[in-house]
């Protein structure tokens, strides 16, 4: 075999590989463009029937009716929503597997010295499903009428007052234990709980003194509970009447709960940008404001860019806190 015979064989060779690699390409972009074509699946590091899994089946809803499949929500709960996140991080990266992101799957967990599988801020993040926020709450019969009551108390009693919280290093322990920084008030007891109805049972009773909470805002209306001030930039659009704590002089105790979707990492733009697109059009309607406020959300529309800034600034903000925090798993 010639010179001049070898050389055009290893031409076509380069030719036909390159021509098949073109072709992959073009193939692989054109099934991003047409995304979805099959079911997608929706992952809530939480069990069913809580929040999370209430806003993820209304938005799969109204996301199936746009995108034209199923968007199909499933339960992967478990330490501090690290299973499901370990999932979604190690799935292909194709736009078939998303995460119900929170503020601690994305904000606290990455602090915790627990070993982690994954990076919290890997993800490639889509946008915001709302956002809720915690009160300051207290039991109908409770002598503490203001968040100073509180304060008031807390320092004149040598055993400080007790608050219950949904765990070690949730949010409703972090905005407490900021509340208690601000404040300056010397001893707080913390008591952990496993949920909401079993904090809230104590709360009514008298067995703990007060708790941060926004789960259990219906007991607040139904009169049960007394919210004494909301943890929110502003006040919040359901109870109008309940004060800010920057209005009664701790503008740094402030949180936002938020809810967000997020795919493997390294999803494809065009991907990320299709299912942003569809949520920021489901977050304008005012029939989904209407639904989300039931629930004590609201929504929020934004670009993939300022979803993942807002996350970050979460991060910031309650890493130093957590970390000064003796934490059963540091």
């Amino acid at each position: 075999m010639n010179k001049k015979t070898c050389t055009l064989k290893a031409l076509s060779r380069l030719f036909w590989s390159t021509l098949m690699a073109l072709l992959m390409l073009t193939s692989a972009a054109h099934a991003q463009s047409e995304y979805p074509v099959r079911p997608v699946k929706i992952i809530i590091p939480f069990p069913v029937g809580g929040l999370s899994d209430s806003l993820a089946r209304i938005y799969g809803k109204e996301l199936s009716e746009r995108l034209g499949q199923p968007f199909v929500v499933e339960s992967k709960p478990g330490a501090s929503t690290n299973i499901g996140a370990a999932y979604v991080a190690a799935a292909p990266n194709d736009g078939y597997t998303l995460l119900v992101t929170t503020i601690a799957t994305n904000a606290l967990n990455k602090w915790s010295s627990r070993p982690l599988s994954f990076d919290p801020h890997g993800f490639s993040e889509i946008g915001m499903l709302g956002v809720n926020t915690l009160y300051v709450m207290v039991g109908a019969n409770s002598p503490y009428r203001t968040v100073q009551d509180i304060v008031k108390a807390a320092n004149e009693n040598p055993q400080g007052l007790t608050y219950g919280s949904f765990g070690s290093g949730t949010p409703n322990h972090m905005l407490a234990e900021m509340f208690k920084q601000s404040a300056g008030i010397q001893k707080l007891t913390h008591v952990p709980y496993k949920g909401a109805s079993d904090s809230s049972i104590d709360l009514i009773a008298g067995r703990i003194d007060f708790m941060i909470d926004g789960a259990t805002i219906n007991l607040v209306n139904s009169g049960k509970l007394r919210a004494l001030a909301v943890a929110f930039p502003k006040r919040w659009p359901t109870q109008p009447t309940v004060p800010t704590m920057a209005e009664l002089g701790f503008p740094e105790v402030t949180i936002s709960t938020y809810f967000g979707l997020a795919a493997p990492p390294n999803t494809p733009p065009v991907i990320l940008d299709r299912l942003n697109a569809a949520l920021r059009a489901i977050a304008s309607t005012p029939d989904m404001e209407k639904k989300l406020l039931a629930l004590n959300v609201m929504p929020m529309s934004v670009s993939r860019q300022e979803a993942t800034s807002f996350m970050r600034q979460q991060s910031e903000k309650w890493g130093p806190l957590y970390k000064t925090l003796e934490l059963p798993d540091k």
